[in-house]
């Protein structure tokens, strides 16, 4: 989004400010508009807030004669990526949940049983998404350290590392959510 320089911009970069600023003012509305088709009203200046973010780390690449229509696609696109994000946020909680016990001993058995699987659950809740990401993996989904670096595009060792240390932050997670009598702090 090359602006054309004035005494009022003098370097690049406040040329780049004041064109980025034009389209911000210009495009606003329908970005907005569009987003309000779309998600919840309590999500909508977080979707916009997004769009504008990423079209000015790639303001370079902003076509100036249809930056609306444009502008107008990476919302579609924003809007996407954080319904996908929340479908995997649902899933790893649904597949945690598959793996609900159901101990076939005496009921003090199944209710500890149940109360342990709780704090666990609860503890999973208090953990970076990355850490739950990586521990879902490797837990209910039953992924080698390969699969899972397949899968996160990273290497094994880097899967081993942040394994060890999301399963250490659990451990600590739990212990705490299990003082607290299953309450998150």
């Amino acid at each position: 989004m090359a602006a054309a320089r004035n005494e009022f911009t003098s370097t690049p970069q406040a040329a780049d400010s004041v064109a980025f600023t034009e389209m911000y003012r210009l495009h606003l509305g329908s970005v907005r508009a569009y987003a309000s088709t779309s998600v919840a009203a309590a999500d909508i200046d977080d979707v916009v807030s997004e769009v504008f973010a990423l079209a000015w780390q790639r303001r370079e690449d902003v076509p100036l004669d249809w930056a609306r229509g444009w502008l107008v696609g990476v919302t579609r696109n924003v809007i996407r990526t954080r319904r996908r994000s929340a479908r995997r946020a649902a899933s790893y909680i649904d597949r945690f949940d598959e793996h609900r016990p159901t101990p076939a001993a005496g009921p003090d058995d199944a209710q500890l049983a149940t109360e342990r699987f709780d704090t666990l659950e609860a503890a999973m809740r208090t953990l970076r998404p990355a850490d739950q990401e990586i521990l879902m993996l490797a837990g209910p989904y039953e992924m080698s350290n390969g699969d899972i670096a397949a899968a996160l595009d990273t290497s094994e060792n880097n899967v081993g590392v942040r394994l060890h240390r999301a399963r250490q932050r659990l451990r600590s997670a739990f212990d705490g959510v299990a003082a607290s009598g299953g309450e998150v702090a």
